[in-house]
């Protein structure tokens, strides 16, 4: 009894006063939160995994894909609404099989041709490129997966998009390639440092988090600490590791890009369909640089910010020198510099001005005197095939 008693005295009071201040102070917190605020606060990890389950109403398990859209699924955020359609591409169905006369384009690429920031399907730059060239009876197909590189893009050409019957095949990519480049020892399939986490980066696995995760109060003093600095706690970064970042990808993973990019416009030109390479762009908006740079880092871990965007100009270099200007056409539409930091909601990403300016950089290429839809609309484009 003498023992039971002085760990009840010694061990278990003061562990319940302990836990219970623990709790009056974290109920205080919330509280305060809530007074300035209007709404309970939540942690960041708590506002992941409730991101994470807005996610699979429009995401899910792929067993080919990693990733891919949810037929019929949907995703609304604030400020945020998508739908996908039947097929699990976001906006809405289009006829099959392909109408008579119809020019079909499908745009493939991860979350920049998903167009995560868009307000809803209407405004992401290939339903607004859509848009623009309807009045010559042509349709757009967004084809893009948040996290997908040209690998996933690729495999979906394969197995889904060419059925579509395209004319035309977008490829926007770049970015997420240098996410597995970075990684070492990198892997040609891109099996390590991207497929293997691609699913937890993106939100369709709910991430773990611990216990203390879920204070409120803890993650107040965390970011204190740290002189007001907030870390996310909720994103975690693509992967962690103690190695130095690199200030270059492997000239492997430029050839495996090439590859890749290779066998997209074999496999486009089989179904009969050119293909338009799109130069990527990372930009560092006034004001803003170091949130920036540090979320592009966050997604290219193996790389410093100058090596992620060295990657990327090899990866545009490459895209420009597979151009022959008739089954393969390149464009850069950042090189005349007419983009501005509003153009973005982020460093990669479009804002909604941003997103109109890029849909009306491709039109102004396929309705050129060379573009694939400068003939007259009784004749098919050169290197087109009908269907």
């Amino acid at each position: 009894m003498k023992l039971l008693r002085a760990l009840t005295a010694n061990v278990v009071v003061p562990l319940a006063l302990a836990l219970g201040l623990f709790l009056v102070l974290e109920g205080g917190c919330r509280a305060a939160g809530r007074v300035t605020s209007g709404a309970w606060p939540a942690t960041r990890a708590e506002e992941r995994a409730a991101f994470s389950r807005h996610v699979r109403g429009a995401l899910a398990r792929h067993p080919y894909l990693v990733i891919a859209g949810q037929p019929g699924g949907r995703l609304d955020l604030p400020g945020i609404s998508v739908r996908m359609n039947a097929r699990g591409y976001r906006g809405p169905d289009v006829p099959m099989p392909k109408p008579a006369g119809r020019y079909r384009i499908v745009c493939t690429g991860g979350s920049t041709t998903f167009d995560v920031r868009a307000a809803d399907d209407a405004q992401t730059w290939p339903a607004l490129l859509g848009a623009l060239l309807a009045a010559k009876d042509v349709d757009v197909v967004n084809a893009g997966i948040s996290g997908w590189t040209t690998v996933e893009s690729l495999i979906s050409l394969a197995l889904r998009d060419i059925d579509l019957a395209p004319d035309l095949v977008i490829v926007y990519a770049g970015i997420n390639d240098a996410q597995p480049a970075g990684f070492s020892p990198f892997a040609r399939d891109y099996a390590r440092g991207h497929a293997e986490i691609l699913a937890r980066t993106v939100g369709v696995d709910p991430p773990p988090f611990s216990l203390f995760s879920r204070s409120f109060l803890i993650q107040t003093l965390g970011d204190a600490l740290r002189g007001g600095r907030r870390r996310d706690a909720g994103h975690e970064v693509a992967w962690k590791g103690t190695a130095a970042r690199a200030s270059d990808v492997p000239e492997e993973a430029v050839a495996v890009f090439e590859r890749n990019l290779r066998s997209t416009i074999a496999l486009a030109r089989s179904g009969g369909a050119r293909t338009l390479l799109v130069a990527q762009s990372v930009r560092l908006r006034k004001g803003r640089e170091a949130a920036d740079r540090e979320y592009y880092e966050s997604w290219t871990p193996g790389l410093t910010f100058a090596g992620a965007e060295h990657a990327l100009s090899r990866y545009n270099a490459v895209s420009r020198g597979l151009a022959d200007g008739h089954d393969v056409l390149f464009l850069d539409p950042f090189a005349s510099r007419t983009f501005v930091d509003a153009d973005f909601a982020d460093p990669v990403h479009f804002s909604a001005t941003g997103a109109d300016r890029f849909a009306r950089a491709l039109a102004a290429l396929l309705t050129g005197p060379d573009g694939p839809l400068a003939a007259s609309r009784g004749e098919r484009p050169p290197g087109t095939t009908s269907r």
